[in-house]
């Protein structure tokens, strides 16, 4: 996706340069000032930028002489993080504030593209008193600096469809105790209520980091001791059992056909159809996603569904064999950061600070569904009045788990993708795409000497 995209993208840089956007754009001039923002938007994700909006409103009537530039960014996440490199190249292309996906800090941070903030936040009351630790700690650099301000954190589960469920005499609630209870109630769906797709999740590239979190190292971190880096020993690990048992449920979905068709496994939209077709139409019976996905379906979203809350179950993803402690999530989220290229510094800090508050965080986290990482926002009534799930995806960070978001873990996510895509399509079997990816591993993290073999 990146190299179909790269041709158009530096047509486009070239343009941007010439015009002079960004933080070596940041306009002075007659006094006038001039700040860029960078945000991602999709048709069914309008969210963020009605936030942005109201904040530009709010900070330009605090801060008479300051503009605030909202530049968004049409497509998915792909297309954004392509689109954030591109023009993060050049210190005369480079937005002075955007939105940034919290598992690529740190390679941003030691290729020196971000500013630390640390000194602007200790003079920020909220940070010390609306922020948990744990929230903080997203956008932490190796170097123990916090480089941006959380807008928004998540958990991951399974959501169900409690009309298919009884089609097909299935439990509800239901209450899965290991992968062979997720995959039973697929085969059953499968057999009973042929018309729905048994069960979804991301597994191959076109859907880049969803499928690496959403999919794999939800399986990964559910396995006894699974895990893609070891602290212990400070390295990366080269597959192993638990890499390729996690593969192997990728495997038993496409191979027995209860998962989605492949066209729809590569369709860049599976998650639109997912949740703006299947699920109300009774056409899906289990679906492995995030906190979020209920807002697909609230009075903002593009197609709301009024009946969701009793058609929609949701329960937690179970670990392999039922180990302790009986469920597994992972957690991220995405952060307002500051360009280390940006000239008014002070001035985009502010602005941060507006975008972040309390009204515009609650805004955002009602109308995305993505959990709230301020303390204010939790407590308010309006955050759970028209969201049941809220609740329990809240509760599930009491199992959940964190990427190792260091420098080379965007590498090393591309290279999950390879094995599970290949796995997918059936081109390689579990086996040998976990040995691919011990292959491959060195050279995406620098070297054999950072790789721990399994």
């Amino acid at each position: 996706m990146m190299r179909r995209s790269l041709a158009g993208s530096l047509v486009l840089l070239t343009a941007l340069t010439a015009a002079g956007c960004g933080g070596g754009a940041t306009q002075e001039a007659s006094g006038a000032k001039e700040l860029e923002v960078l945000y991602k938007v999709e048709p069914t994700w309008p969210h963020l930028e009605k936030v942005l909006r109201d904040a530009k409103k709010q900070y330009e009537t605090a801060h008479p002489g300051v503009t605030i530039k909202l530049t968004p960014v049409q497509g998915n996440n792909e297309a954004y993080y392509t689109k954030l490199a591109l023009l993060n190249r050049s210190p005369d292309s480079a937005p002075d504030v955007y939105l940034h996906d919290t598992f690529q800090v740190n390679a941003d941070v030691a290729a020196g593209k971000l500013a630390p903030l640390d000194d602007y936040l200790t003079k920020w009351p909220d940070w010390t008193a609306q922020f948990p630790d744990s929230v903080k700690e997203a956008a932490k650099g190796i170097d123990g600096k916090i480089y941006g301000v959380p807008i928004s954190t998540d958990t991951r589960g399974l959501w169900y469809h409690k009309d298919v469920f009884a089609k097909a005499g299935l439990p509800v609630p239901w209450e899965p105790k290991s992968w062979n209870d997720v995959l039973t109630a697929a085969r059953t769906i499968k057999q009973k209520v042929p018309d729905a797709v048994p069960f979804s999740m991301y597994s191959t590239k076109i859907h880049g980091e969803a499928s690496t979190m959403q999919g794999f190292e939800m399986l990964l971190y559910g396995t006894p001791g699974g895990t893609l880096y070891d602290d212990t020993q400070n390295k990366w690990v080269a597959g192993g059992k638990n890499f390729t048992d996690a593969l192997t449920f990728i495997n038993t979905v496409y191979r027995e056909e209860l998962g989605p068709k492949q066209a729809d496994a590569h369709n860049a939209k599976l998650a639109d159809k997912v949740n703006l077709e299947w699920f109300p139409a009774g056409k899906i019976g289990i679906s492995l996603d995030g906190a979020w996905t209920a807002a697909a379906w609230k009075p903002t979203s593009t197609k709301p569904w009024p009946e969701w809350q009793q058609k929609v179950g949701w329960t937690a993803m179970p670990t392999q064999n039922g180990e302790e402690p009986g469920a597994v999530s992972m957690s991220g989220g995405w952060v307002m950061a500051m360009s280390s290229y940006a000239k008014l510094k002070q001035e985009a800090f502010d602005f941060i600070t507006v975008a972040t508050n309390k009204e515009n965080s609650l805004t955002y986290s009602v109308s995305t569904g993505d959990l709230a990482p301020r303390k204010d926002v939790a407590a308010d009534p309006k955050y759970t009045a028209d969201n049941p799930s809220v609740k329990f995806f809240t509760d599930l960070a009491e199992v959940t788990h964190y990427r190792p978001a260091y420098e080379a873990y965007p590498k090393v996510s591309a290279q999950v993708q390879e094995a599970m895509e290949a796995v997918t399509t059936g081109s390689r079997s579990p086996e040998e795409a976990t040995a691919a990816y011990a292959k491959a591993l060195p050279g995406a993290v620098g070297g054999a000497d950072k790789v721990l073999a399994r």
